[in-house]
């Protein structure tokens, strides 16, 4: 015979001894049923009292189960709102817009560029190809063209700079003049004059020495450099003007193509990318169509096929050339 609950109450309300004794002699040598068979006889009410010990236990019991229920739900109903798609694929696309607006570029200092190895004439984009397709692409370019000489030159003056921040705006295409025939956004219709000193290394020097200069004097000083293929020093000079204007159109433009004549194509890929994040559209054409090319020396083919489609769709300037230009 099992102890169990209905004898243990047969035992305690009955009042014949002989019935009693009966179920003591079955569990007389059950140490552990003779103890609590001793300490309920010798309470009064004992039946009462085991109920309620027998109904609190159960309710304990039963609110483990339910919280253990509870928690499998929750985490059940967590790992299935990681599958849903729709909730996914939006989760992914605005950490991708959230690593857009925090992406930087590198700034590099000058023994980091002295390490850089141009590459050979044939991989380069050479100035004058760029110069043959802006006056391709702009047949009144000759009409503005604004001579390095002709820049008015602004005495430098020392004035504390802060970064700018980071603003949203609307595209659009900005004023531009031609620096030794090369285009350019002329930031002096929206920009602080007295916000453009810059501090920069000695023009044709690596040295330690620095000055301070207006940002179109530094501009021109770094268009020149790369009219001349002097890729290594004009970079040094776009990377200055990127310190204190971080989404400068022209040193991420012209950057890039430093970047790229130097074999550093993961770097020009990065500025091409952000040159397509700000405000100013003015090489947003031109920026597409050299990332073309750094994607073809990567060997990104998926990349690849799709800008060179986007391309050919917008029906521009650089539609043909790029319906021409193949992967290899």
């Amino acid at each position: 015979m099992k102890a169990n609950r209905a004898l243990l109450k047969k035992y305690l309300r009955s009042t014949d001894p002989k019935e009693k004794r009966k179920v003591e002699n079955n569990f007389i040598d059950d140490d552990f049923v003779m103890d609590a068979l001793e300490g309920y006889r010798t309470q009064p009410n004992s039946w009462e009292a085991f109920e309620n010990f027998d109904y609190r236990f159960n309710k304990r019991a039963r609110f483990k189960r339910w919280g253990i229920l509870s928690l499998a739900l929750l985490i059940s109903v967590s790992i299935g709102y990681l599958f849903v798609p729709g909730k996914s694929a939006h989760k992914k696309e605005n950490m991708q817009a959230s690593t857009t607006q925090r992406q930087t570029i590198k700034i590099h200092n000058k023994a980091e560029i002295n390490r850089m190895k141009t590459a050979a004439e044939t991989e380069r984009i050479s100035p004058r190809q760029v110069i043959q397709e802006f006056q391709m692409k702009s047949p009144e370019a000759e009409q503005k063209i604004e001579l390095l000489a002709r820049i008015p030159q602004v005495s430098a003056k020392h004035i504390d700079l802060k970064n700018q921040q980071e603003q949203r705006l609307t595209l659009k295409i900005g004023r531009e003049l031609l620096i030794k025939n090369f285009k350019v956004l002329d930031y002096r219709y929206y920009r602080n004059p007295e916000k453009e000193v810059k501090k920069v290394v000695p023009p044709n020097e690596f040295g330690d020495q620095e000055l301070q200069i207006p940002y179109i004097n530094l501009l021109s000083r770094s268009i020149e450099d790369f009219s001349k293929e002097e890729y290594k020093l004009a970079l040094l000079h776009f990377d200055q003007i990127l310190i204190s204007y971080p989404d400068d159109a022209n040193a991420l433009f012209y950057g890039a193509m430093c970047l790229y004549n130097l074999q550093e194509y993961g770097q020009a890929e990065g500025r091409f990318l952000k040159l397509q994040n700000i405000p100013f559209a003015n090489f947003s054409e031109e920026g597409n169509w050299y990332l073309l090319h750094v994607y073809q020396q990567t060997k990104k083919e998926a990349a690849f096929s799709s800008l060179r489609n986007s391309i050919i769709e917008e029906k521009g300037f650089y539609a043909q050339k790029a319906e021409n230009l193949k992967f290899h």
